[in-house]
């Protein structure tokens, strides 16, 4: 049977190399992999790298775009595809659930895989459920529980929750924010992160720097690596980050930060200016993923907003101070992996002087334990997709069947760090 998946954005196209990787051993499953054109220079190199050719481009990028324009143009963009492959509007070709496993050249998708939260995402979702195409959604039940923050994040990953007939949740704690939205849990699925996953490809992968001023990053200096792009830092939040960024680098000569920048100019055009001159900063152009992965974990810290950092770093033993108000990823806080900093420069300061003059405030957040999976996530996702289907062996699901911090929280405690205490035991 064929299964659409659906790409929009470098971050997806990471996280699902995995599962592409592990449907090649499927004999009942065929992906049909849709890109929608919207980041073709990011995108396009993560899957060269796995073999991936994608079978459709929706070629929907266009300079300038809004967020309506990329919802508008993914929902024609996939209608029209299956469209495509029904031969004409009116005609149906719908496979039965757990009968031919075998794909003819225009047979119409059994399923449709989006993950996370883009915009395009979001418009595939909707587009192949009023197609009467169900819909399975990858890394579902990330909450912040504030809409607008991070935003349109949380209303996309909101909304395709309202979509989805299957929700893949990395961890407890997703499936949890799923269940109390009414979400019923006989359709969740605690499968762990395929960011971890595709570390761990990623790491199997040996290429060389592709900027000249890297090299040598690999000699034991310290190395603080930042990235900057979320849309609710644009303006005095971005700005905020770079003015960290620059006192940090003037009170640490001997520590190199580098910042692969990302391809918005908007973007650029508040972290260049304050840093472009500093003899220990690095701006780079935006990296393949296995370069960028590869130096994430040599680096001695990480300083992000990215979601996919917050995982990917703790996955390496690189502690993360976010740099954002708020998370869908409060299971890494409470492990003790990431910090809430925010943008205001002399907390991120503060926090990163810290740990890179304090050892044991250091080996403290470096040693503490990665919620986020275990490397095999992509494997049950398939066996999952295979029970779905055709009713194979039920896939097991990733860590405890009961979430620790729920369970202790009911009994009375609350959390700080990683340490459960009891109410009222707290020290005045």
């Amino acid at each position: 049977m064929r299964c659409l998946i659906v790409i929009g954005t470098r971050p997806e196209a990471i996280k699902l190399v995995p599962i592409l990787l592990a449907l090649r051993s499927s004999t009942l499953i065929e992906p049909f992999v849709v890109t929608t054109g919207q980041h073709r220079d990011l995108v396009d190199p993560v899957l060269a790298l796995a073999g991936v050719t994608p079978d459709a481009d929706l070629a929907i990028g266009q300079p300038g775009q809004t967020i309506n324009d990329v919802c508008v143009a993914t929902i024609k963009g996939i209608d029209q595809l299956l469209v495509n492959f029904r031969g004409g509007p009116e005609r149906r070709s719908r496979p039965r659930m757990g009968t031919s496993t075998n794909v003819s050249e225009r047979q119409f998708p059994g399923f449709v895989v989006v993950h996370g939260d883009t915009t395009s995402a979001f418009a595939a979702g909707l587009a192949s459920i009023q197609a009467r195409l169900p819909v399975i959604h990858l890394e579902a039940g990330l909450r912040t529980g504030n809409r607008n923050s991070p935003f349109p994040e949380e209303l996309n990953r909101t909304l395709l929750s309202c979509i989805a007939s299957l929700h893949l949740s990395p961890t407890s704690e997703n499936r949890d924010s799923l269940v109390a939205e009414g979400i019923d849990p006989d359709t969740i699925f605690v499968t762990g992160n395929t960011g971890v996953d595709a570390l761990k490809w990623a790491s199997s992968l040996d290429l060389p720097w592709p900027d000249p001023r890297l090299e040598g990053l690999d000699d034991g200096r310290e190395i603080v690596v930042v990235t900057a792009h979320r849309r609710e830092n644009w303006g005095t939040g971005l700005q905020g980050i770079a003015e960290a960024v620059r006192r940090l680098a003037t009170a640490r000569p001997d520590v190199t930060f580098v910042l692969p920048m990302h391809p918005n100019p908007r973007v650029r055009a508040y972290l260049q200016p304050p840093l472009d001159e500093l003899p220990n900063v690095i701006l780079t152009d935006a990296l393949d993923y296995v370069t960028f992965a590869r130096l994430l974990k040599i680096a001695k810290l990480a300083i992000s907003d990215s979601g996919g950092i917050q995982e990917e770093g703790p996955s390496v033993g690189t502690p993360v101070l976010v740099t954002r108000d708020t998370t869908e990823r409060a299971e890494g806080v409470i492990a003790g992996t990431l910090k809430m900093v925010g943008t205001n420069p002399d907390v991120i300061e503060a926090e990163a002087l810290a740990l890179l003059n304090d050892p044991e405030a250091y080996a403290r957040m470096q040693g503490a334990m990665n919620p986020f999976g275990d490397g095999f996530a992509a494997e049950r996702i398939v066996q999952a997709f295979e029970h779905l289907i055709f009713n194979g062996p039920a896939p097991q699901q990733f860590g405890a069947a009961f979430n620790r911090e729920s369970v202790l929280k009911d009994a009375g405690y609350a959390f700080e760090s990683n340490e459960a205490i009891l109410a009222g035991d707290r020290a005045s």
